[in-house]
């Protein structure tokens, strides 16, 4: 309902607001530009892992620097996992933490002018389906087959067929909820570019900027604490 309102307002200042993903075309193939932009962000990322690795090597007994920041992301993210999933957290804290990654650049291109590949809803569906696979891989593995079926057919044996679809709708939940989230933070952010030219000058500047860092990461941390929690909600 909010981005059907804010859609409506968009349209009626002269704004152009799509929810379709920008064309990018490879050798006449339409692959669109959201998918370029995710397999080079895929790219940078694990660039950066390949050369932080090179780095973990030399880290020593007393962290300073980069050490410092590193030891205290992985720590927290951890802590993050296993407050919610225990002692699987060993397996899953990897896991959240590149899909967090993955969807804070993804969204944060949006401060040098490109698309979010978060507001391209094949993007979304991917990560939502990913986190499906998850989700029912660690239940298995702590659970078994057995555990997991008498888990799903639990507290009587009429509530399976009901808990299998509510697991299979869950993915899509997941990512419908940051589809639509991306894209009402892109409508917010062209009326804040329109107002440039209505409110004195510098003020939509700043609110941009802020907007444009703090939308990404409420983003990135609702994500990954869903992706927690329907784990927690497997294997307890």
């Amino acid at each position: 309902m909010n981005t059907l309102f804010l859609a409506s307002a968009a349209a009626s200042e002269g704004l152009e607001i799509s929810i379709d993903p920008r064309s990018f075309y490879i050798g006449g193939v339409d692959v669109s530009l959201s998918a370029v932009m995710g397999s080079v962000i895929v790219l940078i990322l694990v660039a950066l892992m390949w050369l932080l690795s090179k780095r973990i090597a030399k880290f020593t007994d007393q962290p300073k620097g980069l050490q410092n920041v590193v030891e205290l992301a992985v720590d927290a993210m951890y802590k993050f996992a296993k407050g919610k999933v225990g002692h699987v957290a060993d397996i899953v804290a990897p896991y959240v933490m590149a899909l967090m990654m993955y969807i804070m650049f993804g969204t944060l291109v949006e401060l040098i002018g490109l698309p979010a590949v978060t507001g391209d809803l094949s993007c979304t569906i991917a990560l939502g389906l990913m986190s499906f696979v998850m989700t029912n891989v660690i239940a298995l593995k702590v659970l078994g087959i057995k555990g997991r079926v008498h888990k799903l057919a639990s507290p009587i044996k009429m509530a399976f067929p009901i808990k299998v679809l509510t697991d299979c709708v869950a993915p899509f939940s997941m990512a419908l909820r940051l589809f639509a989230n991306v894209l009402v933070g892109a409508i917010i952010m062209e009326l804040i570019y329109y107002a440039m030219g209505v409110l004195p000058l510098g003020i939509p500047a700043v609110v941009a900027s802020y907007f444009s860092l703090a939308h990404p990461l409420i983003q990135v941390y609702v994500y990954g604490l869903l992706s927690l929690n329907y784990i927690n909600e497997a294997i307890e």
